[in-house]
């Protein structure tokens, strides 16, 4: 299984939605005690037949199996179709900003409608309950892999062994994980995917999406562009791909609220506001002439603080507000000053230059000792002791590791082979430890400071430390440069062009296929 692929299927399982055991529990013992309510039947046959009926419907056989939708023939049962629904939930309910959706964990979702910042965020115009979004969400996620799969046996693609890989890969996955949560992995995948889910209709569903990937990896693949169309693409959409370099300061030209002797916010009258936004634009404008004078924008923003606020974008993008559309004019010439408003916003800037990104992205391996903190109480005072250690333990294994490196074949396979049985870089310990077309700031500065040094050269190796206890990981990096690859305007058009292609062709794919929905849709959540 590729480390993306692997990365993914962990992803999937760790946010994954679950059904509350509890609340699982009390269904089941209501459902018993309906049962405890039938009256005595008269005859013994029809007694069994009744009984031998519940017995099928408290094991879920017939609500799992019921069929609840429909796409282009290909019947789905409500088993299948609660798979997606949940992995739509949690794409929100495991959200980062999920408290900007208003989604409640502790409501039912059929009580629940969406919110207006919801449907914004998720580009919905009609109002609808959080259950209604995640069926309708299941269907269109059923839609495309049913078209894939059919693309997929157009194009000849059929399981192999490396798709056999992947899907034991994942199996594995859930075997480990279940037994971590102390379950078997039925119980886990029912927590994760609903009480009707089963080992073997999560199978049958990984199958699916693993064509249904290799069809669109295919596809992607297929994508190759020559460095004319390339040139083609960017001289056309110039204003995405360059970065310039400029000097700002914003002006604040909005009056500001006050509270009223009971503490409530009192808005500015329209004399205020009106006030407000001409002292920022004559302060612009007393600036603008000190410019003009020979003062350097740094030095004159002082006397305007905190109304005006300096910036200086060395590599500025375009975002089509006011201000970059000024700098980004064809027209624009190196010492170029203007004062822009947007708003309540003045602008005064001036411009330096514009280009684009020609510099070479490189290729790199690694194998990364990552420091494991989880152990460790931060307000221990035996705490910094104690980090110290784990980090001297692990610049060690690093230490070990270039040398056993430098001990042995000291070629690039040999490296990647290390990669793989030593790193703790999950993104990359199965394909040697390799990042290719890396470019400036993609990595933590110290990483990136080491590949884009000039003396870097083909073959360079070394150890970097991250040892940034605020960021994301402490840990230790053998490096092993590779060499450098395409410059990154080349990197950051090919890219758009092969994003601009999938998104049509994927558009294309499911274009006017709906899906039906059939009476087991009751039966999905």
């Amino acid at each position: 299984m590729s480390a993306s692929r692997e990365k993914k299927a962990r992803q999937e399982f760790n946010a994954s939605g679950a059904v509350d055991p509890k609340a699982a529990r009390e269904a089941q013992e209501r459902a018993k005690q309906r049962r405890s309510n039938w009256l005595y039947g008269g005859i013994a046959i029809v007694f069994v037949l009744v009984a031998a009926a519940l017995l099928v419907w408290n094991s879920n056989v017939i609500q799992r199996g019921s069929a609840a939708v429909t796409v282009e023939g290909e019947t789905y049962s409500a088993a299948e179709v609660s798979y997606f629904y949940h992995v739509a939930y949690n794409s929100i309910a495991q959200n980062q900003y999920a408290s900007y959706y208003g989604l409640s964990t502790s409501t039912p979702l059929t009580q629940q409608s969406l919110s207006d910042m919801a449907k914004t965020l998720l580009g919905v115009s009609e109002d609808m309950t959080w259950d209604a979004y995640f069926k309708e969400a299941a269907k269109k996620s059923l839609i495309q892999i049913t078209m894939l799969k059919k693309g997929a046996a157009e194009k000849g693609i059929t399981w192999n062994d490396d798709m056999q890989k992947e899907l034991d890969s994942t199996m594995d996955t859930l075997v480990s994980y279940a037994k971590s949560a102390g379950k078997s992995e039925g119980e886990y995948l029912k927590q994760l995917y609903g009480s009707n889910m089963t080992k073997k209709i999560f199978q049958g569903i990984l199958k699916d999406t693993i064509i249904a990937s290799h069809y669109q990896q295919d596809y992607i693949d297929s994508l190759q562009y020559t460095d004319e169309e390339l040139q083609k693409y960017y001289e056309e959409n110039k204003n995405s791909f360059d970065v310039a370099n400029y000097e700002m300061i914003t002006f604040n030209g909005a009056a500001a609220s006050t509270k009223d002797a009971d503490g409530n916010t009192v808005q500015p009258t329209e004399e205020e506001s009106a006030a407000a936004l001409q002292k920022a634009k004559d302060a612009a404008n007393a600036a603008l002439e000190q410019v003009k004078g020979g003062e350097l924008l740094a030095k004159a923003a002082k006397d305007y603080e905190p109304i005006g606020t300096y910036s200086h974008p060395e590599a500025g993008t375009y975002s089509g507000n006011a201000a970059t559309k000024w700098v980004f004019d064809e027209s624009r010439q190196e010492g170029d000053t203007e004062i822009v408003e947007n708003g309540t916003s003045i602008y005064l800037l001036v411009f330096h230059s514009r280009t684009r990104n020609d510099y070479n992205t490189v290729d790199v391996r690694h194998i990364l000792f990552k420091v494991d903190t989880t152990g460790l109480d931060s307000k221990a005072e035996d705490y910094q002791a104690k980090l110290e250690e784990l980090k001297a333990g692990k610049k060690q294994e690093a230490e070990n590791a270039l040398q056993a490196w430098k001990d042995g074949d000291a070629t690039e396979d040999s490296f990647a082979a290390l990669a793989n049985e030593l790193s703790d870089d999950t993104g990359s310990n199965t394909n040697g430890g390799l990042y290719k077309q890396v470019y400036k700031g993609q990595m933590v500065s110290e990483f990136n400071d080491w590949c884009f040094d000039e003396s870097r050269k083909a073959g360079d190796t070394g150890i970097v430390a991250n040892d940034a206890t605020g960021g994301s990981y402490i840990g230790y990096h053998v490096m092993y440069f590779v060499g450098t690859d395409d410059p990154y305007w080349m990197v950051q058009v090919r890219k758009a062009m092969m994003n601009k292609a999938y998104s049509e062709w994927s558009a294309n794919l499911v274009k006017d296929i709906t899906a039906t929905e059939n009476s087991g849709m009751k039966y999905v959540g």
